[in-house]
Formats: structure tokens, sequence, C-alpha cells
């Protein structure tokens, strides 16, 4: 169960990166374009970063990689899982959520501006966040 959930976990990154991009480009290209009359990409991205978000959270309570016995912080692998990744794509997620709510309080000539920044300070916390196979710490690309 944990190898499918890891599996699917990894994958959906894909999807969520892309997505991302997706979206920081569209609002990029189309300043002046009203979001209620066109298919709303940042609620998507949104609805499927919870997503991600959700299967992390049964996935960090199931995983070999979390750990809270005395001493784990001196292993990065452990730290990384426990305590780094956790907090990263929580506080990822907040300024998403955060820069979406706004977005939508907000009059249309700046909803654009709004869904820009606070998407892209949440791809970056995303993609430092993600356990990158070049740093170490076991994790295939899929």
């Amino acid at each position: 169960m944990e190898s499918i959930l890891a599996h699917t976990h990894s994958g959906i990154r894909w999807i969520l990166i892309l997505m991302f991009i997706f979206v920081l480009i569209k609002n990029h290209n189309n300043p002046a374009e009203d979001p209620r009359k066109k298919i709303d990409w940042p609620l998507y991205t949104l609805i499927l970063f919870s997503l991600q978000i959700i299967m992390g959270l049964i996935l960090y309570f199931m995983s070999h990689n979390v750990s809270f016995e005395p001493g784990f912080m001196k292993d990065a692998r452990l730290r990384f899982f426990t305590i780094e990744h956790l907090t990263g794509m929580i506080i990822a997620f907040v300024v998403m959520l955060t820069g979406y709510i706004k977005s939508r309080r907000t009059i249309m000539s700046r909803w654009n501006k709004i869904i820009k920044t606070y998407y892209l300070i949440a791809f970056l916390i995303i993609l430092l966040s993600i356990p990158w196979p070049f740093r170490g710490f076991g994790t295939p690309w899929f």
C-alpha cells in the first residue's frame, strides 16, 4: 500500500509542476483576461495540490523515512522527510491558498498579478521541498 501511494504521490508531482507552469505562463501572457469567464486553472491547481497534500500526510504517518527517535536530526534523509519536506509543502500550500483567496477578493485588473506572485512563490517553495534524486535521499524520478 505504501509503495502504491508513494508512486502515485511522486507521479502526480509532475502533473502539478506542469499545471503550475501553465498557470504562471497563462497569467503572464493574458493579463486582461476575465478569470471568471474562463476555466479556473488556478483553482484546479489548488485542488490537485490539496489532494497531493492529503496523500503526503497519509504517507507521512506510514513511511519508514519519517522518524522521531532520538538523533534523527543528525541523519539528513530522516530530517528532510520528517521536518523539511512537510514544513515546506505546508508553507507552499498556505501561500498558494492565500493568493487564491486574495485574488477572488480583488478587482479584475489585479487578479492576474496576485495569482502570478503567490503561485510563483509557492512553486519555488515546492521545487525546493521536493526530494529530487540528485539530492541523495534515494528517491526515484517517478
